[in-house]
C-alpha cells in the first residue's frame, strides 16, 4: 500500500471512529422521559443536555470522511475506470452503493436526533397531548452504527479501486518495453546508429505511421492543436532551398575547404544572382490583391444612413431649490401643480402659494383657517387662470388666480377632507376620503352630475385620459378603477369599466401616455414597490416592474418615449425609465425624505418635485425638444428645361 493510500485510509478510519464515538455518547446522554418534569398540564420542563453538540460532531464527522474517500477515489459512474476480469468491480461497486446508502440514514438520524433532543427549559406540549415528547431511544446508536459500517464500506471501496488502477498501469508499462509485436501496427528494420541522418518530407513521415498508433498522438496545448499551411510548391525556390542546406552542412563538414577570399566571392556572387536571402521556403511572388466586385463610388450616389442621434445629457443635480415650509407629509395628498400659465401651485399648511417661472416672483393666494384647512389637494383648470383647492373640512374652492378672488365654493360632495382632483374641460373631478368620485359641473348652480362609488376607502389618485372619455381612480384600498363617462351615465353610478386589483398597496401615482390614448401606468405604495401598465380597452396588464421603494408619483415625457417616478425610502430618488424596455437612463438624487409629488411644466421640460424634507427642486430631466425641420420642397419635374411663356 502506497503512503497516499495509507494516510486515506487512516484519516477516514479515525473519522469513523470519532462518528460512531460520539453518536454512542450522544445516545447516553439524551433526554429521557424519567428526566422530564411537568410544570402545569400543558407544559414540560426539559434538562439542558450535550446530545445536540454531540449528535450534530458525528454527522459532521462522515460526512468529512466521505467527502475524502470520494475525492480521493472520483465519481465511479462519470469517471472511465479500469474493469479488471476478475470480480473486484462488482464488489467495488456493491459497496459503493451500500456506503452511499448508510451515510444518507446515518447522517439523517444523527441530525434529526440532535434537533429533536434541543429542548430546554419550559416548552408547550404537543397538539394538546397530556406527555411530554423525547427522542426514541436507540436514535443516536443506530446512526452510529451506520456511520461505522459506512466508513468501512467507503474504505473498502477505495482499496479496491486504486488496486485495479495500479494494476492497469503495470500493464500498460509491460507492454510497451516487451518485445512483443503489438498487432496491427507496422514492422520496420531497426536503423543504424552511425547512418547520417536523411531529411524525410512531413507527409511521407506520416504516412508511415499506423492507423492505431495516430490515435495516440497529442498535442501538447491546445495551440498546437492546428491544421498544418502547405504551401504551393510551384510558387517556391526548392533549388535554392537545397543548395542552403547542403552547403552550410558541407562548410561545417569541410572547414579547410572554406577561405576568407572564397567565402567574399560566395557573397558577392549571391548579390549578383539574388540568391542572399534569409529565409528558405519563400514565395517567389505576393499574392494578388483582391479584385473589388463593385466600384467604390457605385453606392455613393445612394441614401446615405442618418447620422446617429446623439444622447441626450441628463443633469444629475437640480437647477433650482426653493424652501417649502410647513410641506405636509402625507402620501394621500396632492398638493403641487403646474398650470399652462407657467404658474406653480403649492400648498404649504394652510397657505397657498404661486410661484411664476417665467419671472421667479412668488405670492400669497390665501390663508385658510384651522376649521377649514388644511389645504389638501390643488389643482389648476385647462386656461391656466382658475385654480381649485381641496379642503379637510370637504369643501372645494375655485380660485381666480389673476385677481386673487374666490369665485364660488363646492359643497356636499364630500364627507371628509377631498385629497385628489381632477379637471376635464369644465367638470371638476373630485376624490375624498369617503370614498366617492364626484364630478361637478363648475357652470351650473347645481353643480354635481355624477357620482361613482367604487372605493371602499381614501380615494387619493385621480386623471382623466387625454380624450375626456376615461378616469382613472387608485385608492387606499389597494384598488385602481377605470370609469367611461358614456358607461357610468347610462347606467349605474356604480358601474366601473374595470376593476383592477394587482396591486398589493395603495394607487396613487397615476399618468395617461401621451403617444397611446389606452396605456395607463399606475404605482403601487410601501408594500407593492411596482409600476404596471395597463390596456384600459381590455383592462389588461402588459407589463410589472419591481422599482424597489414607494412609488408617489408619475410623469411621462412629452417628446420621447420616458417614464419619471419617484420614491420613497430607502433613496428617495426620481428615476427615469426607458420606455417599453423599462431600462433605467438616471436616477436623480437630492431629497432627503419621500418624494410625494411631482409636477410638469407646460413645455414638458422641466419638473418640480417635492417631498418630505420641506424642499422644492426643479429638474431638467427631460431636456428641450427638438425643433420639427421644414421639409425640403420637392423639385418640380423638368425644372431645368426652359419654361413655355
Amino acid at each position: 500500500m502506497e503512503r497516499k493510500e495509507l494516510l486515506v485510509c487512516c484519516g477516514v478510519g479515525l473519522l469513523g471512529l470519532v462518528s460512531a464515538a460520539t453518536g454512542f455518547a450522544a445516545e447516553a446522554t439524551r433526554i429521557k422521559g424519567s428526566q422530564v418534569q411537568f410544570v402545569n398540564a400543558t407544559q414540560c420542563e426539559y434538562p439542558r443536555t450535550a446530545a445536540l453538540g454531540l449528535g450534530f460532531s458525528a454527522a459532521v464527522s462522515l460526512m468529512v470522511a466521505h467527502i475524502i474517500i470520494n475525492v480521493s477515489t472520483g465519481c465511479i459512474c462519470c469517471k472511465r475506470i479500469p474493469q479488471p476480469s476478475n470480480s473486484n468491480w462488482t464488489i467495488a461497486l456493491i459497496c459503493f452503493v451500500v456506503s452511499w446508502f448508510s451515510f444518507v440514514i446515518a447522517f439523517l438520524l444523527l441530525l434529526t436526533g440532535s434537533a429533536l433532543n434541543d429542548r430546554h427549559g419550559v416548552e408547550s406540549m404537543y397538539f394538546g397531548s397530556y406527555y411530554c415528547y423525547v427522542v426514541k431511544p436507540g436514535v443516536f446508536a443506530g446512526g452510529a452504527v451506520l456511520s461505522l459500517a459506512s466508513v468501512i464500506l467507503g474504505v473498502f471501496y477505495y482499496i479496491t479501486i486504486s488496486s485495479a488502477k495500479k494494476n492497469n498501469d503495470n500493464l500498460c508499462g509491460h507492454a510497451v518495453q516487451g518485445p512483443a509485436i503489438a498487432m496491427g501496427q507496422p514492422q520496420f528494420p531497426a536503423h543504424n546508429q552511425t547512418q547520417e541522418p536523411v531529411f524525410v518530407h512531413e507527409d511521407t513521415y506520416m504516412r508511415r505511421q499506423g492507423p492505431l498508433q495516430e490515435q495516440f498522438i497529442q498535442r501538447k496545448s491546445s495551440r498546437e492543436n492546428l491544421d498544418r499551411f502547405i504551401p504551393n510548391r510551384s510558387a517556391m525556390d526548392m533549388g535554392y532551398a537545397q543548395s542552403m542546406l547542403t552547403d552550410s552542412r558541407k562548410g561545417k563538414e569541410n572547414p579547410a575547404v572554406s577561405s576568407p577570399s572564397r567565402e567574399a566571392y560566395q557573397r558577392k556572387l549571391a548579390e549578383a544572382l539574388n540568391m542572399n536571402r534569409t529565409r528558405i521556403l519563400a514565395f517567389k511572388s505576393k499574392p494578388p490583391a483582391p479584385v473589388d466586385l463593385y466600384p467604390k463610388d457605385f453606392f455613393s450616389s445612394q441614401t446615405q444612413d442618418k447620422p446617429a442621434k446623439p444622447r441626450r445629457h441628463i443633469p444629475q443635480t437640480s437647477e433650482r431649490t426653493l424652501d417649502a415650509p410647513d410641506l405636509v407629509d402625507d402620501y394621500y395628498l396632492n398638493l403641487l401643480d403646474w398650470g399652462s400659465a407657467n404658474v406653480l401651485a403649492i400648498a404649504l399648511a394652510n397657505t397657498v402659494y404661486l410661484w411664476d417661472a417665467s419671472t421667479g416672483s412668488t405670492s400669497e393666494l390665501e390663508t385658510f383657517d384651522d376649521e377649514t384647512g388644511p389645504v389638501t389637494s390643488v389643482s389648476w383648470a385647462p386656461d391656466g387662470r382658475h385654480i381649485a383647492i381641496g379642503l379637510n373640512n370637504s369643501e372645494v374652492q375655485l380660485w381666480d388666480s389673476t385677481a386673487t378672488k374666490q369665485l364660488r365654493t363646492l359643497r356636499g360632495c364630500h364627507s371628509s377632507r377631498v385629497g385628489s382632483l381632477a379637471w376635464n374641460n369644465n367638470v371638476l373631478t373630485t376624490g375624498g376620503m369617503d370614498g366617492s368620485i364626484v364630478n361637478n359641473d363648475v357652470r351650473v348652480r347645481s353643480h354635481i352630475v355624477e357620482t361613482y362609488r367604487g372605493h371602499e376607502q381614501e380615494v387619493c389618485g385621480l386623471k382623466w385620459s387625454g380624450s375626456g372619455q376615461q378616469l382613472a381612480s387608485g385608492g387606499n384600498d389597494n384598488l385602481l378603477h377605470i370609469w367611461d363617462r358614456s358607461v357610468a351615465s347610462s347606467q349605474s353610478s356604480t358601474q366601473w369599466l374595470h376593476r383592477l386589483e394587482d396591486h398589493t398597496a395603495a394607487v396613487k401615482a397615476l399618468a395617461w401616455c401621451p403617444f397611446q390614448s389606452n396605456l395607463l401606468a399606475s404605482g403601487g405604495g410601501g408594500g407593492d414597490h411596482c409600476i404596471k401598465f395597463w390596456n384600459t380597452h381590455t383592462g389588461a396588464c402588459l407589463n410589472s416592474v419591481d422599482t424597489g421603494s414607494q412609488v408617489c408619483s408619475l410623469l411621462w415625457n412629452k417628446n420621447e418615449r420616458e417614464l419619471l417616478s419617484s420614491h420613497g425610502f430607502t433613496q428617495n430618488q426620481l428615476t427615469l425609465w426607458k420606455y417599453p424596455s423599462m431600462v433605467k437612463m438616471a436616477e436623480l438624487a437630492g431629497h432627503t425624505s419621500r418624494v410625494l409629488y411631482m409636477a410638469q411644466s407646460p413645455d414638458g421640460c422641466t419638473v418640480a418635485s417635492a417631498a418630505g424634507d420641506e424642499t422644492l427642486r426643479f429638474w431638467n430631466v427631460f431636456g428641450v425638444p427638438e425643433v420639427a425641420k421644414p421639409a425640403p420642397k420637392a423639385s418640380e419635374p423638368f425644372a431645368h428645361l426652359n419654361r413655355i411663356r
